[in-house]
C-alpha cells in the first residue's frame, strides 16, 4: 500500500552570525547552543552568510568570518548538514578555501555543503584587490581547481587566473563530492517598482554556471518579487535546458531559496518595522515585498507558493537573532507546509 502521507519540505537556518557595528557580536557559545537548538527543533541545514564588511544599502550588519562560523556549528552538531549561502568565492584563494573547506567536511564526517557566488559589493573586490569585473572567469577557475584538487591525489591546472603544479591536497572530503550549490537566477528588475536588477549581473551565465557544475540553484529572495513566483519557475525551465544541453539529467539538480524572515505573533506594524530597521539601511516600503515579515498566516502562502514553484529546500535567515524565532517557525510555521 502506498503512503500517501504530503511529504514536509527540507527547511534550513542560517546562524545569526551578524551584530550591529556598535554591538558586541556573538560569541561561540550563543552561536553553538543555537545550532543544537536548530538541529532539536528538527531543522535539516544550518548556513552562514557572507560579507567582509557592512554592506549598504542591503545590510546595517555586519558578519563574522563564515568558515569560522561554519566549524563551530560543525562541532555543535551530529546530524544537519552545514552550509555556506554563499561563500562569495571570487575573493579567495581557491587551495586555501578547499583546504578549509575539506577541514569542515572531515570534522563534520561529510555534512558540509558548499555554496558559492560571484558576489557584488565593490567594496570588498576593492578592499582584496581583485578586479570586480574579473569575478565570473575567477571563479569558474576556482570551482576548476577545488573540485580538482578534491577528486585527484595530485592536480596540476593552468588558466588565466591560477596554476597548480602536482599539487597533493589532504584531507581530501569525506564526502566522495562536496554538494555544490551555485547562486544565480533572476533578480528581477521592472516586475516591481521596489525591485532593481543588479548591474552588471547576467542570470543567463549564473544559470550556465550551474548547469555546468551545481548540485543546485541557490535563488535569492529577491527572486520572488510581491510574492510571486514565476521567475523562480521561468529559471527553473531555462536551467533544465541547460542540463538536457549538457547531457545531465535535470531531475538529479536541485532548487533552493534563501529567505529573510520575522515572525510577529501579534502583526504589529511597529515591532516589524524596527526589526527591519536594525537589519537592513533599505527602507520598509522596499523591503516588505520581498522580506517575509509578520504573523504565520501571511507568511505560509508565500513559502507555500515557493515549494509550490517546484523548490526542494529553504533557507531562512532570521533578522532577529532570538532563538524564540526558531521556535515560532517549528511550531506555527512548519508543519503547515507541503512538497508538491
Amino acid at each position: 500500500m502506498s503512503d500517501n502521507t504530503p511529504r514536509q519540505p527540507r527547511i534550513g537556518v542560517y546562524l545569526p552570525s551578524y551584530h550591529l557595528p556598535e554591538e558586541a557580536p556573538p560569541d561561540a557559545r550563543a552561536l553553538s547552543d543555537y545550532a543544537r537548538r536548530a538541529e532539536e527543533l528538527g531543522f535539516d541545514s544550518l548556513w552562514v552568510i557572507d560579507h567582509l564588511f557592512v554592506a549598504p544599502p542591503s545590510y546595517r550588519v555586519a558578519y563574522l568570518e563564515p568558515l569560522t562560523v561554519l566549524t563551530i556549528a560543525a562541532v555543535a552538531t551530529t546530524r544537519v548538514q552545514v552550509g555556506t549561502g554563499i561563500l562569495v568565492l571570487p575573493l579567495r584563494d581557491p587551495v586555501v578555501t578547499a583546504k578549509a573547506l575539506a577541514t569542515i567536511d572531515a570534522i563534520s564526517d561529510g555534512r558540509v555543503i558548499f555554496g558559492a557566488g560571484v558576489g557584488w559589493d565593490p567594496q570588498e573586490f576593492a578592499a582584496c584587490q581583485i578586479e570586480r569585473k574579473t569575478r565570473g572567469r575567477r571563479m569558474d577557475e576556482m570551482l576548476d581547481v577545488m573540485t580538482g584538487l578534491w577528486s585527484n591525489e595530485t592536480f596540476s591546472y593552468t588558466g588565466k587566473h591560477f596554476r597548480l603544479d602536482d599539487v597533493a591536497l589532504l584531507p581530501r572530503p569525506v564526502q566522495a563530492r562536496l554538494p555544490l550549490w551555485l547562486a544565480g537566477g533572476s533578480v528581477p528588475g521592472g516586475t516591481s517598482k521596489h525591485i532593481t536588477a543588479q548591474k552588471g549581473y547576467a542570470p543567463e551565465r549564473s544559470l550556465q554556471r550551474v548547469a555546468r557544475y551545481g548540485d543546485a540553484l541557490m535563488s535569492a529572495y529577491r527572486s520572488v518579487p510581491d510574492g510571486d513566483a514565476t521567475w523562480l519557475r521561468q529559471d527553473r525551465a531555462i536551467l533544465d535546458r541547460l542540463l538536457v544541453d549538457a547531457g545531465r539529467e535535470p531531475s538529479t539538480l536541485r532548487h533552493t531559496i534563501q529567505d529573510h524572515m520575522y515572525i510577529n505573533l501579534t502583526g504589529s506594524d511597529d515591532e516589524i518595522r524596527e526589526r527591519v530597521a536594525r537589519f537592513t539601511y533599505k527602507p520598509f516600503e522596499e523591503i516588505a515585498p520581498y522580506y517575509l515579515l509578520g504573523t504565520p498566516e501571511t507568511i505560509i502562502p508565500k513559502l507555500q507558493a515557493r515549494l509550490d514553484a517546484g523548490l526542494d529546500e529553504i533557507a531562512i535567515n532570521f533578522i532577529d537573532p532570538d532563538p524564540a524565532q526558531l521556535e515560532l517557525f517549528a511550531r506555527h510555521i512548519r508543519p503547515q507546509l507541503r512538497m508538491n
